[in-house]
């Protein structure tokens, strides 16, 4: 009874540092691409907001139906929308500490609770207005009840798993990956397999239910990305690991991958037999759930990609923490390994190299125009998702426009982050595009997250659609844009 006292202390300690974690800096970037769409998604009508979800999406509706009422208590800003995905990531923590002791012992779930308080990938998407936060807590649940069930718990924990199963599976396609593996184990290690198979009953219908959604999703889905897939898959171990990009990231990943052999090492020569066995559940779910989209890709159907394998990152701490929970050697290497984690999310945190796209920066920058302007921008964004940082853009009417100030900008960026080193914004080593006709340059910027050059006319001067085309910063497709003139 006193050592779960105990541990229950030093869990409520570690939610409260994991809470810290997400919500200390919550807005310290700005919203990215996808961020901007769910802004633009929860502005709509509860009802046009579920018309819009199936073409825009590529995940179901449970996390868009959360975030609607939330945002109208909390706000639209980066605090009030993000802070409904903080605070599902800083329960994760004693689930991920509840999940370990069903399934390994309390000591197991302790050091499993603190490596996920701090752990860079769980933080990042804590502090990102999208689904995947919930989805990795959803699928901490179904680890809980699932090992509280082979424990010998009772129809409400089979309930409780039927439940997380299905509310996982509304939040993300990719619980399929854990559910599955869960529910087989169940209806062949349950006593009762009438009951099991009552329980596996529910998610299934959910996943049915769903069917028609995923078809009509399923193309938004599809990974799209340079890299190959043997990249991708590779990449995947070392996201869940210790995140995206980080300053020092070779020494960082190279201290964390020994650290995590260390653990895996104590695991195999030093845990007691009984531990090990029982490690062996959550290591094999975290093992199916990323190896399976990669077999569903090598078959045609390619939808890898690390963050869609969060709900790995559970079932993988509690392996590998039964390792470092062995000896004391293990609790060393395990304290060592959080303090590198935390090390990891602050300074990714406070850096805005290695931070999300600067759509903000560049919208307080180009907040006062002199005069009517056009906006060549890249990556391309509308002016409809624009709406949170430069409001009452508008879109080219037609082929020619007349202004007296041209903005080109390019942002740094990679999808919100870069697989190798921080971002860069476009470096103009051959200098900036030459000005259309009548314009000349007045400001050429460089920052950390957004190249700008500033063309400005003696007066209103018209400039064609392909003459901003040139104008482009990077090598894809830009947004033209039109700033009115200011008024009064």
């Amino acid at each position: 009874m006193r050592q779960a006292r105990n541990a229950a202390r030093v869990v409520a300690g570690l939610t409260t540092l994991g809470a810290l974690v997400r919500f200390a800096t919550l807005d310290r970037q700005s919203f990215w691409l996808d961020e901007l769409v769910t802004v633009s998604l929860l502005h709509q009508s509860f009802g046009d907001m579920l018309t819009a979800i199936p073409e825009s999406e590529a995940t179901p509706f449970l996390y868009y139906v959360l975030a609607w009422p939330w945002t109208r208590l909390a706000g639209f800003g980066e605090i009030g929308l993000r802070s409904l995905s903080a605070l599902v990531g800083a329960a994760i923590v004693p689930v991920a500490y509840g999940a370990g002791a069903a399934l390994v012992s309390r000591r197991v779930g302790v050091i499993a609770a603190a490596l996920v308080s701090v752990h860079p990938f769980l933080v990042w998407y804590a502090q990102e207005a999208r689904a995947y936060s919930l989805f990795a807590l959803l699928a901490a649940c179904t680890v809980l009840f699932f090992g509280r069930v082979l424990r010998g718990g009772g129809g409400w924990d089979l309930l409780g798993w039927a439940l997380a199963a299905s509310l996982a599976l509304a939040t993300h396609y990719f619980a399929l990956f854990l559910i599955v593996p869960e529910a087989a184990w169940l209806l062949v290690r349950h006593g009762s397999r009438r009951f099991a198979a009552l329980a596996v009953l529910l998610p299934m219908a959910v996943g049915v239910a769903h069917l028609p959604l995923l078809l009509e999703q399923r193309g938004a889905g599809e990974a799209v990305a340079d890299a190959s897939l043997d990249m991708r898959a590779a990449g995947v171990p070392k996201g869940l690991a210790v995140g995206y990009s980080f300053p020092a990231e070779i020494a960082g990943s190279a201290l964390a991958a020994a650290l995590l052999v260390v653990g895996l090492v104590l695991l195999l020569t030093r845990a007691p037999p009984e531990l090990r066995r029982r490690a062996l559940v959550p290591g094999g779910l975290a093992i199916v759930s990323i190896g399976a989209p990669v077999a569903l890709a090598l078959a045609g159907a390619d939808y890898v990609t690390v963050r869609n394998a969060i709900l790995a990152i559970v079932p993988a701490a509690i392996f590998v923490a039964t390792g470092y929970a062995a000896t004391r050697l293990g609790l060393a290497a395990g304290a060592a390994l959080c303090a590198l984690l935390m090390a990891i999310t602050f300074s990714v945190s406070f850096d805005e190299r290695y931070g999300r796209t600067d759509w903000r920066s560049a919208g307080q920058r180009l907040d006062s125009p002199n005069g009517a302007r056009a906006i060549v921008v890249t990556p391309f964004l509308s002016r409809q998702l624009w709406e949170p940082y430069l409001p009452g853009l508008e879109e080219p009417s037609g082929d020619v426009l007349r202004v007296r100030e041209i903005a080109a900008v390019g942002l740094a960026t990679e999808e919100g982050f870069s697989i190798a080193g921080h971002v860069k914004p476009p470096a103009l080593d051959s200098g900036p595009p030459p000005p259309p006709a009548g314009f000349r340059i007045v400001a050429e910027e460089r920052k950390p997250t957004y190249t700008l050059v500033l063309y400005r006319a003696t007066t209103p001067t018209t400039v064609s659609l392909a003459d901003l085309d040139r104008l482009r910063l990077a090598d894809q497709q830009p947004g033209f844009l039109v700033q009115p003139a200011p008024t009064g």
